[in-house]
């Protein structure tokens, strides 16, 4: 099975929960856990999944390390707790929570399945999601532990779930006004806050874009432009107006594209 893209939200041993926010693509603080109440391993989800909940998929990353919030890890999937969750209201939901390791994790290199990791281990993790559930008044229920192949399907059943209907393309600079080309640090910021929202992009280049004359020579200039495309089920135009007036700024443009069309599914 190939590995995962995991984003933690909460590190191990934080005594807060930590969610991530789409609108500003950062990590916000959720609430302050009880005193003694701390997530056992690092905490996150896999963009571009969707569970029970309409959340993307929960993730617990088994680990002898911890990270920290907005992280990015390759993962595998060793196994998963199917889950049903009660509501206050009484609404019984499936929020099922995967379990992984990291690949990079030495301590854990040869965990490939639930029944690798010791007792005490998976004991741990149900009692502390029993406990955290419990404290915002819901009812957390295991129905059954399941294996590293079954826990593997859900992810990519969850990926088929996710409704995608439109396309949105990001027309970006390569150079300046100076003929310097831009740091790469300002795309691949862009890259891990567009992945983390959206599950993932492509990336390519177009050069040249056009040729345009200019209003006083008799030669053409050629603009050269990377684009992102992300796909998603409908086009937050909140999240995108102020995306453009970030990067007006940081790319020093007078104008940028973004481009949104219809997904034709058959």
């Amino acid at each position: 099975m190939k590995a995962v893209t995991v984003i933690i939200e909460t590190p191990k041993g934080s005594g807060q929960k930590y969610d991530y926010d789409p609108q500003t693509g950062k990590m916000k603080l959720k609430k302050v856990m009880p005193l003694g109440l701390v997530f056992p391993f690092d905490f996150g989800f896999i963009p571009g999944t969707v569970g029970g909940d309409g959340d993307p998929l929960d993730v617990l990353v088994v680990s002898e390390v911890s990270a920290f919030s907005g992280c990015v890890m390759d993962c595998r999937i060793i196994g998963a707790f199917k889950v049903v969750q009660q509501e206050p209201n009484g609404e019984r939901i499936r929020n099922d929570r995967l379990i992984a390791v990291p690949e990079v994790s030495q301590r854990y290199a040869d965990v490939m399945a639930l029944r690798d990791l010791s007792k005490t281990i998976v004991e741990q993790a149900v009692a502390f999601f029993t406990s955290y559930n419990q404290q915002a008044g819901k009812k957390f229920e295991v129905l059954e532990k399941l294996s590293a192949a079954r826990a593997f399907q859900l992810v990519e059943k969850s990926r088929l779930d996710l409704p995608v209907k439109m396309l949105v393309e990001l027309f970006l600079p390569l150079y300046d006004g100076n003929g310097e080309v831009f740091p790469e640090k300002l795309y691949a910021e862009l890259r891990e806050e567009l992945t983390a929202k959206f599950g993932g992009l492509t990336a390519y280049s177009r050069n040249p874009v056009k040729g345009f004359w200019k209003p006083a020579g008799n030669h053409a200039e050629k603009d050269v432009l990377l684009v992102f495309e992300v796909m998603c089920e409908k086009v937050e135009t909140e999240f995108w107006d102020e995306l453009k007036a970030r990067l007006l700024k940081t790319f020093k443009q007078d104008s940028l594209i973004i481009r949104c069309s219809k997904i034709e599914l058959r």
